[in-house]
C-alpha cells in the first residue's frame, strides 16, 4: 500500500511540474467582451379571433458574451464561451461550453445546441431584415388561440434540433474538399428550455436520453458561383415510462436540408425540415427566399410555410408568412433594416390570426 502511495505521489508531483513548466510557456488565456443587440419596432395590423391586439410594438434582444482562448505551443487550441442573456424571463446564463480544436477537427463541450443545428443557418433562405425562420413571427404577429408553436420545430423553422442548450458532447472534422461532417451526442434532455441547470443523468420514466445529431455540410466556389449546402438527422429514443416530459412517448425523427446559391451579390436558397414523432409539432416546414447586396446595401424577399399536428389531433395547425426587407449597413457591426411582415396562422379548431406589421429596427454586434 505505502509502494501504490508513493508511486502515485511521486507522478502528482511530477505531473504538477510537467504542467507548470508547460503552463509558462503559453499565454494565458484571457476573456473579450463580446455580443449583439436588437432593437426593432413595428406597426400594422392584426387580426385575431380572441384578442384584440394594439397595433404597435417593440422588441428588444440580446446577449453580452464573454469568449477566450489560447493556443499551446503544439498548435492546439483551447478556450470557452459564456453567453449572459441582456433581456430574459428564464435563464439568465444561455449557451455556455468550452472547446478544443486543432488539425484533428473541433470538439465542443457544454451547454450548447448540436453541431448540425449551428451550421445550418448557412443554408436556410437569405434574409436582410426581421429573421422570418427562427420564431421571430411570434412576437410581431401572435399565433392563432389553439395553434401549436415549438421552438426549433416545425411550427416555426426548417433548423430542427432535439434540445435547446442542454450538456452536449459535439465534434466537428476538419473541412476536406468542402465537405465536413459533425455529430452531437445530447445524454440527457430537459424539455424545460434550461438544460444546462438539469440532472446529470436521466430520469429515463420521464426524460428523453442518449440522443444524437448528424449532418454533412459542403460549401464550394465555382469561379464567381458560390454553392452551400447541408442535410442532417436528429433521433433519440423514447422513455421508459408512460409520457416523456414535452409531450408523447415515441421516439423522435427530425431530417432537414438546404441549399444556398450565391452569385454576383444575389444568394438564393431554400431549406425543408421534417419531424416525425408522436407529439405536436409533428410535421413539416419550408422556406425559400432571395437576396441582394451592393455595397452596404442589401434587400431581400423569403417566404415560409409549415404544416404541424395540432393539439386536439385530427387537423393539422398553418401558418404561411413572408417578409420583403431593406438594409443598409452603417459601419462595422452596425445596420439598419425596414421589413414588411405578413404572417396567417390556421390552427385546426379553425382559429385565425393575420397581421402585416411594418418593422423598422437596428442590430448591433460588438
Amino acid at each position: 500500500m505505502r509502494k501504490n502511495l508513493l508511486l502515485g505521489t511521486s507522478a502528482l508531483v511530477a505531473g504538477g511540474l510537467m504542467a507548470a513548466d508547460y503552463a509558462m510557456a503559453e499565454e494565458p488565456l484571457r476573456l473579450d467582451v463580446r455580443g449583439y443587440r436588437n432593437e426593432y419596432f413595428g406597426i400594422g395590423s392584426i387580426d385575431h379571433d380572441t384578442i384584440d391586439f394594439n397595433n404597435t410594438g417593440h422588441f428588444s434582444e440580446g446577449e453580452v458574451q464573454f469568449r477566450g482562448e489560447t493556443t499551446l505551443d503544439n498548435g492546439i487550441t483551447v478556450g470557452v464561451q459564456v453567453e449572459l442573456e441582456a433581456v430574459t424571463n428564464g435563464d439568465q446564463i444561455d449557451e455556455n461550453y468550452a472547446f478544443i480544436h486543432g488539425s484533428f477537427g473541433r470538439l465542443v463541450l457544454g451547454s450548447e445546441n448540436s453541431a448540425p443545428y449551428q451550421g445550418f443557418w448557412s443554408v436556410t433562405a437569405p434574409n436582410v431584415g426581421v429573421p422570418l425562420n427562427s420564431g421571430w413571427i411570434t412576437v410581431f404577429v401572435p399565433p392563432a388561440p389553439g395553434s401549436t408553436v415549438g421552438f426549433r420545430r416545425p411550427s416555426v423553422t426548417t433548423n430542427l434540433d432535439l434540445h435547446n442548450d442542454d450538456n452536449v458532447i459535439s465534434y466537428y472534422t476538419p473541412r476536406f474538399n468542402g465537405f465536413q461532417l459533425s455529430g452531437t451526442y445530447i445524454p440527457t434532455i430537459n424539455d424545460s428550455g434550461d438544460g444546462k441547470n438539469g440532472p446529470v443523468q436521466a430520469n429515463t420514466n420521464t426524460e428523453r436520453h442518449n440522443g444524437v445529431s448528424g449532418g454533412l455540410h459542403y460549401t464550394q466556389s465555382f469561379n464567381a458561383l458560390d454553392f452551400t449546402w447541408m442535410g442532417a438527422v436528429n433521433w433519440i429514443g423514447e422513455c421508459d415510462g408512460a409520457a416523456c416530459t414535452g409531450g408523447g412517448n415515441d421516439d423522435i425523427l427530425q431530417f432537414k436540408s438546404g441549399l444556398n446559391i450565391g452569385y454576383a451579390g444575389f444568394s438564393f436558397g431554400g431549406s425543408f425540415g421534417y419531424e416525425d414523432s408522436d407529439r405536436t409539432n409533428e410535421g413539416y416546414s419550408a422556406d425559400l427566399g432571395l437576396s441582394y447586396s451592393t455595397g452596404p446595401w442589401g434587400v431581400s424577399a423569403t417566404g415560409f410555410y409549415s404544416e404541424v399536428e395540432g393539439t386536439a389531433g385530427g387537423g393539422e395547425d398553418e401558418l404561411i408568412a413572408a417578409v420583403g426587407a431593406v438594409s443598409y449597413a452603417l459601419g462595422p457591426g452596425i445596420s439598419v433594416s425596414g421589413s414588411i411582415m405578413y404572417a396567417n396562422w390556421d390552427d385546426e379548431g379553425s382559429n385565425d390570426s393575420e397581421g402585416i406589421m411594418f418593422i423598422s429596427g437596428i442590430s448591433i454586434s460588438y
